[in-house]
């Protein structure tokens, strides 16, 4: 199978709401009327609905009930208010798949772009890109899923079984799930650098042009799984690859006392958006 006839499938395929395509656009912009912003959200009554309930929620503590979402956007902040509409939008623009852990998928997904996004204000870089590379990093396994459901299974299988997903996606479909996340970004219109962020993922020092949005997830991505094993903060931050480190500027050192800061920030999220 070619990667094109992936795309072809356009009756399986994802469509983000077109609130959410604008403010992906909104990345590539300077200046952004948030005021126009806000009457757009309120035009998507799901999206509307669950950004008024997390800006009333525990996490943002308003000092009274918010009721519209130019309040809402009064409490959150502009960035926090895209982070939250892309999340809600990307994770439910897509169907159920049998046989796929969908809940599973998405708290990963959360857990690698609320690291990035704590990366990135270490480093300086703009958290809310890094969170939305997070998000979508490997977002290209579950439409392979959707396009190739009874494969997919048989590959999660052998997965879990300790196999290489990357591998076994080449051998028996001819791409990766890298490669596909990498083009639906493209059709999505993100930014280029969200692009070559997602398709260098796995080796960013060999491809430059990816920094440092490809730095800052490919460390997300580790952080996520030395931190799902319960591996202690100090074990964590010495396995964490040095070259990656010194190419951000970052301190191990300091990465280790600040881990428990970035734990809570993964939590946080998975608790507001997991409603």
């Amino acid at each position: 199978m070619k990667l094109e006839a992936v795309f072809e499938q356009t009756h399986r395929l994802p469509t983000v709401p077109k609130v959410v395509q604008e403010l992906i656009e909104s990345f590539n912009k300077v200046d952004v009327d948030i005021s126009e912003i806000a009457d757009r959200i309120a035009l998507d009554q799901v999206i509307a609905a669950k950004t008024l309930r997390l800006a009333n929620s525990a996490h943002f503590a308003p000092a009274r009930r918010i009721g519209s979402l130019h309040e809402a956007v009064m409490v959150l902040g502009f960035s926090t208010l895209r982070t939250l509409v892309l999340a809600a939008g990307i994770t439910g623009a897509f169907v159920t798949t049998p046989g796929f852990d969908r809940k599973h998928f998405w708290r990963h997904s959360l857990d690698v772009a609320a690291y990035a996004r704590w990366l990135a204000r270490q480093t300086g870089e703009d958290a809310d890109a890094a969170f939305t590379c997070g998000l979508i990093h490997n977002i290209g396994e579950l439409l392979i899923h959707v396009v190739a459901p009874e494969l997919s299974i048989h590959i999660d299988r052998s997965v879990e079984k300790g196999a290489d997903r990357r591998i076994l996606e080449d051998n028996n479909i001819g791409f990766d799930y890298i490669e596909v996340g990498a083009e639906l970004a493209r059709r999505w219109n993100f930014p280029e650098a969200f692009r070559l962020a997602i398709l260098h993922q796995n080796a960013p020092l060999r491809n430059p042009e990816s920094a440092p949005l490809g730095l800052i997830l490919h460390l997300a991505i580790r952080l996520s799984e030395l931190l799902s094993r319960k591996n202690t903060l100090e074990s964590v931050a010495n396995s964490l690859p040095e070259a990656e480190l010194a190419a951000l500027g970052l301190d191990r050192t300091v990465l280790a006392g600040k881990l428990a800061e970035a734990q809570t920030e993964a939590a946080q999220m998975e608790n507001l958006l997991g409603g």
